[in-house]
């Protein structure tokens, strides 16, 4: 879980060591955050909003549906947001080995102009620790922030309209249903299907009615904490299948100590474009050679 790792793969699926191991759906686009936390519409017609959808299995999740559904949503609506954050926690002063720290990290994809923007922040310090990525008509620009100063990169990238949708597809079902290749050549997938999300009654996220989810026990193995003693996860879902909020909770043994994680992911901005960061130019003048 190196925070390092963010530039390497051109934001591509970077979040997931927030997530498995972190949209607004909001279609205005406007890129505010949050204004609704999920809370219970209450009484017995909204025991389990929205029973005949297909994302449904009986008072549990069919996973495939949901991140299917999830995924041709955002690629329909031409782009979306990734905005998670992690919080974490350890036991002593020194940090325990490996270690993921506090941090935001937040994806857009504009499929329309195909253009990508990724920032990645750690939240933990007193000093910046923030890197960047933008890419856009053929070219990819860095900006890392830290103690020493600020530092910029640039270098040609080629990629197709349909790898950029590709790599929207897999980031956004990132916590929700995430596939790796084994060396036998199976698929495994890490995400909801390693908890035991039940239904939970209704909430309501960005004023949109979601049936919510509950779960309590996670069977998959993490990095941080190690040994995970209790977990928990909350998973709303509207109608349509959208995932709008995914939160999950690990705590337990690590480096001889006791640790917590707490990961916050929100979906959002469905629709949305991705305008040049006002970085850029500066980036494209400190690297011309």
């Amino acid at each position: 879980m190196n925070r390092r790792r963010l530039l390497a793969g051109l934001g591509t699926a970077a979040a997931v060591g927030l997530a498995g191991c972190s949209g607004d759906s909001d279609e205005s686009g406007d890129g505010g955050t949050e204004s609704a936390d999920g809370d219970d519409a209450g009484g017995d017609t909204a025991d389990r909003p929205f029973p005949d959808a297909a994302w449904r299995d009986g008072d549990g999740l069919d996973v495939e549906t949901l991140a299917t559904r999830h995924a041709d949503a955002a690629v329909e609506a031409g782009g979306a947001t990734l905005f998670s954050t992690a919080e974490t926690t350890h036991d002593g002063d020194e940090e325990p080995t490996p270690w993921l720290p506090s941090q935001e990290y937040e994806s857009r994809y504009d499929l329309e102009n195909r253009r990508l923007y990724v920032r990645l922040a750690v939240t933990e310090t007193d000093t910046p620790d923030v890197s960047e990525l933008y890419v856009a008509d053929g070219e990819a620009l860095f900006r890392v922030e830290r103690p020493s100063g600020v530092e910029y990169d640039r270098r040609a990238v080629d990629r197709s309209s349909g790898e950029l949708e590709s790599a929207m597809r897999s980031e956004m079902v990132t916590g929700i249903r995430v596939g790796s290749e084994t060396e036998s050549g199976e698929t495994e997938y890490e995400g909801l299907n390693l908890w035991n999300p039940a239904s939970d009654g209704a909430g309501e996220v960005r004023g949109e009615e979601t049936a919510r989810f509950a779960a309590d026990t996670f069977e998959g193995d993490r990095d941080v904490p190690e040994t995970v003693e209790t977990a928990s996860a909350t998973v709303h879902v509207y109608e349509s299948g959208v995932v709008p909020r995914l939160e999950q909770s690990w705590a337990g043994d690590h480096d001889g100590g006791e640790a917590t994680v707490d990961v916050d992911i929100d979906y959002r901005n469905f629709g949305a474009t991705v305008s040049e960061p006002e970085w850029a130019e500066t980036a494209r003048e400190e690297t011309d050679s």
